[in-house]
């Protein structure tokens, strides 16, 4: 049976680490904010941009247009990409303590790559998590093209145009027909949903409240505009996407921490009970050897 010096060192440590857990649960609560405040703010102009661009796409597949032959028309169809590649942007965190989060990406990307075993994979990791795993991995026709770490919860549009840059060269240098993107999408502070998309090709089925805009006076011409437009628009979604998995990130954080927090507190009840059992047994012992004394010298 531990000693009664044992059980107190041993509540004052849960104590301690329960400590820390409210510590991080009162920083990520505060953090998020800002991010839930910063992702709201991204939506309508990623959503405005879907609009647009969905107005502009019939002139695109359009084959008198002038520019169905250009590399705009990549960024609607995969048609003479090559079959046998793909690409995946890999949304992580940078740290743990996170509840499933990281577990529950890491599993969806292990999926991806067997669903894509027989072609050529190129990954751009965002997250310290999900690097690393991909570090581990020892997969054939694999290639890690990228990767981007430490910017959470700090991150800007700077970081998704790197990454979009990066992603599109990769995409017209290797001639690939799709980028997928996996994260997790903050639905609320109870609950964050894993998200597997395509982000290029565009898919403008998840377009809402489309205008039917048809007449355009574009200058310089259409061409310049949509190549300088598409990027960014591309840009913007992955822009929308970091901001959902940082303000997921935090919420899981917080729900994690609370967690943690009273178990910690549960934990801290049962010590003390079994403190309380074991006094009083040391003191019942200490009674029964007394009385005990006291007998023996009255005999």
């Amino acid at each position: 049976m531990q000693s009664l010096r044992d059980i107190r060192q041993e509540i004052k440590s849960i104590k301690a680490t329960q400590q820390i857990m409210l510590t991080m649960k009162m920083i990520s609560s505060a953090r998020i904010k800002k991010a839930q405040r910063q992702m709201e703010d991204g939506r309508p102009f990623a959503e405005k941009m879907a609009v647009m661009i969905d107005n502009l796409r019939r002139d695109i597949e359009n084959p008198q247009s002038a520019v169905y032959n250009s590399p705009a028309r990549r960024y609607f169809s995969a048609a003479g990409a090559d079959p046998d590649k793909t690409a995946l942007l890999f949304i992580t965190a940078d740290k743990g303590l996170v509840g499933g989060f990281n577990a529950m990406a890491i599993r969806q990307c292990i999926k991806w790559l067997r669903a894509n075993a027989h072609k050529e994979k190129y990954v751009f990791a965002a997250g310290k998590k999900g690097r690393d795993f991909l570090r581990r991995l020892k997969m054939p026709r694999l290639k890690v093209i990228g990767d981007l770490t430490g910017v959470f919860p700090k991150v800007t549009y700077a970081h998704a145009a790197m990454i979009q840059d990066v992603l599109s060269q990769s995409a017209l240098k290797e001639n690939i027909g799709a980028i997928e993107v996996i994260y997790n999408d903050f639905k609320s502070m109870a609950a964050q949903t894993l998200v597997q998309k395509t982000i290029l090709p565009f898919n403008f089925d998840e377009v809402h409240g489309r205008e039917d805009l048809t007449d355009f006076i574009f200058e310089p011409d259409m061409l310049e505009v949509l190549l300088t437009l598409l990027p960014r628009y591309m840009g913007a979604t992955i822009y929308r996407c970091l901001l959902e998995s940082q303000a997921a990130e935090l919420a899981a954080r917080m729900n994690a921490m609370e967690a943690a927090s009273n178990n910690a507190g549960d934990i801290i009840t049962r010590l003390g009970v079994t403190l309380n059992k074991v006094r009083q047994e040391s003191i019942t012992n200490e009674l029964t050897e007394i009385i005990s004394g006291a007998n023996a010298l009255n005999d």
